[in-house]
């Protein structure tokens, strides 16, 4: 037991450790990941949006419909001109571009747009604010340049205590702007750059972009915020008015997620051809009715393919990339935040996995808990990390499902070896002393037996049967009938013993050893053993049938003794030779009352110890006592009352 213990704290440390530094080093990044996907999509597709939230995207649909009049896409800047005037006139709140203005047009189209942006006075653009690594045969000047000094006055943040822990060579050192007074005629301009993570999906963002230690929002955190909002940065939270937004250790919050379908979304094409109507004078039957946008909140961007703004996200494959401002908005409104994951619950998810893995492996009888108890730790976990998803905290699943698997495999490793050689001893040590049957419940329990055949004090009853003249009988008979009259014998004679869950302990010469109530304890060995005694003296007529068919001129007869009581049982011999045997004063006294049933005229007799146990199932008769060897008082000896067998 000591060794086994050893064993299992070694297997779960080094599985501890291993997953550990797996863990450390990223390497279930990927199936975290995948497993995060599949539980945003369980649980959150179906999770309703506020409907303050709306989405204008130019699809396909837009991009075929509006090709007469807009032309291919990037769209003349007029167009957006005429979708702030129809937001105008249905009293949006707030108007956010997932479109990046960078680069004159032209001057017509350019002024357009400047005059919507200013006349709305609630649209916010869009910037870049990124980190380029700077090409080292150039001139550095291309990245760290300063933010203008009116754009910082204007839109950085302003009351910000507190910081990222930014590491050393992650800073942001480059940006990009909306055109040369769009950024003045805005309302506010937000950054809409993503970091995808390792497997290229998109599901996290920093709330606030860091630039030479001034901070701007990103698109879905703008609506709520002006350059004078306090902004607190803690260790693991961001408190922003009165929402505490999570963030985890690099200071990235997790975008929650809701099904694309939830999102009240129009096609550019709607909204375009319902402005012509307006302008028509024709208010009836639109499309898309401006009122739909009253006080609302929105985001325009794009989902054709051409407009190259497609992301990966949990929900889908391919999705508008201003769906990720969207959601984030929508997280703000609703105070809908994801917490990140708790490392040290990781941590401690890890340790337990590999602990009671082990230990139900290792220690427990049955096979069914060694499979069952781990199965049911990891069902209990994964639906513990399911239940916290939908109550908004991440709990990391891969790396207790590595830890529990691994431990598991390990130690049925190391049990299919160790068992399989234990087993083995065990079968080889018992097999050719007891039956099936008892052999079977050895089998399933065999370090328990394992260990009993190191030696123990058990009360048993023990079985002496001997052929009687058989001295005289060797002495007239050739040595090979002899041997084949033996055969006979005890093949009949062990088959009655093993029916009746006897143990075979040796055979000396003409005799037989048995003994009952080990290895597998019983309660009822003493009445088996005599049952066993009277069917071997019936058996005898079998015995002695085939041996006159193969010529024997010899009838034989045994005498049989019975005693129950305590004995050593254990497997003992030399170093080289071992046999499983009893020892002690019971197997004496059995080994006499055998020896005197001739004296008496009784093939079966029973010492009083036996008759204790068998007097209200087995009738028997007094028939004396007798005096034995080492004993004061004289034992009373009593047979069964039926002799169906030759004497």
């Amino acid at each position: 037991m000591a060794h086994k213990t050893v064993i299992s704290l070694l297997a779960a440390l080094l599985v501890f450790v291993i997953a550990m530094a797996c863990y450390t080093q990223g390497f279930f990044d990927k199936p975290e990941l995948f497993a995060y996907d599949v539980q945003a999509r369980l649980l959150r597709s179906e999770k309703a949006t506020d409907n303050k939230i709306k989405v204008i995207l130019v699809d396909e649909a837009a991009l075929r419909s509006m090709s007469d009049i807009a032309g291919r896409w990037p769209w003349p800047r007029a167009i957006w001109s005429d979708l702030l005037d129809f937001l105008s006139i249905g009293g949006a709140r707030t108007v956010l571009f997932d479109i990046l203005f960078l680069e004159k047009q032209d001057k017509v189209n350019d002024k357009a747009l400047y005059n919507a942006t200013k006349a709305a006075q609630n649209v916010y653009h869009s910037m870049l604010i990124a980190r380029e690594e700077a090409d080292k045969e150039a001139n550095n000047e291309a990245v760290g340049k300063p933010l203008p000094v009116e754009f910082i006055n204007r839109f950085a943040q302003k009351q910000v205590t507190g910081s990222f822990n930014l590491k050393p060579g992650t800073e942001n050192n480059d940006f990009a702007l909306p055109i040369a007074n769009l950024s003045e005629a805005s309302r506010g301009v937000a950054v809409v750059e993503f970091t995808p993570d390792s497997d290229n999906g998109n599901r996290r963002t920093k709330l606030l972009r860091e630039y030479q230690g001034k901070y701007f929002p990103v698109l879905g955190l703008a609506p709520f915020i002006d350059s004078s909002t306090p902004i607190n940065f803690q260790s693991n939270a961001i408190e922003v008015n009165d929402r505490t937004i999570p963030i985890d250790e690099n200071g990235n919050t997790l975008i929650n997620m809701y099904g694309l379908n939830k999102v009240e979304t129009y096609s550019m094409s709607g909204i375009f051809a319902s402005l012509q109507k307006i302008r028509q004078g024709e208010v009836e039957n639109l499309l898309v009715s401006p009122e739909l946008f009253k006080d609302s909140i929105v985001f325009i961007g794009t989902s054709a393919i051409g407009t190259s703004d497609l992301k990966a996200i949990p929900m889908s494959a391919s999705a508008p990339g201003v769906m990720l401002h969207a959601f984030l908005a929508n997280n703000y409104l609703q105070n809908d935040f994801m917490r990140p994951p708790d490392k040290r619950l990781t941590y401690l998810s890890m340790l337990i996995g590999v602990f009671l893995t082990s230990w139900a492996v290792m220690f427990s009888k049955q096979l069914s808990i060694r499979i069952l108890f781990p199965l049911a730790m990891l069902a209990t976990y994964i639906a513990y990390a399911l239940v916290s998803f939908k109550l908004n905290a991440q709990v990391e699943i891969v790396p207790f499902i590595f830890s529990t698997f691994t431990t598991g495999f390990l130690s049925y490793g190391y049990l299919t070896f160790t068992e399989g050689y234990e087993k083995r001893r065990v079968a080889h040590l018992f097999t050719q002393y007891v039956s099936k049957e008892v052999l079977d419940e050895i089998m399933n329990n065999y370090q328990e037996y394992l260990k009993s055949s190191a030696g123990q004090k058990v009360e048993i009853t023990v079985l002496f049967s001997d052929i009687r003249g058989f001295t005289t009988m060797s002495e007239t008979t050739p040595p090979e009938k002899i041997v084949e009259m033996l055969n006979v014998h005890f093949t009949v004679m062990a088959d009655i013993i093993l029916k009746h869950n006897g143990t075979i302990d040796k055979y000396i010469g003409d005799a037989i050893m048995a003994f009952w109530g080990a290895p597998v304890q019983s309660s009822d060995h003493a009445e088996q053993a005599v049952l066993a005694g009277q069917e071997m003296l019936e058996g005898l007529k079998e015995v002695n049938r085939i041996l006159r068919e193969r010529g024997f001129e010899h009838e034989i007869k045994i005498g049989i003794g019975i005693n129950t009581g305590p004995v050593t049982i254990g497997n003992i011999g030399s170093e080289k030779k071992k046999n499983y045997t009893v020892v002690g004063d019971a197997v004496n006294l059995s080994s006499r009352l055998e020896s005197i049933t001739k004296e008496y005229a009784t093939p079966l007799l029973l010492s009083e110890y036996t008759y204790g146990k068998i007097k209200d199932k087995i009738d028997c008769k007094r028939i004396g006592n007798v005096k034995v060897k080492g004993r004061e008082q004289p034992v009373d000896i009593y047979t069964v009352e039926e002799q169906r067998a030759l004497q």
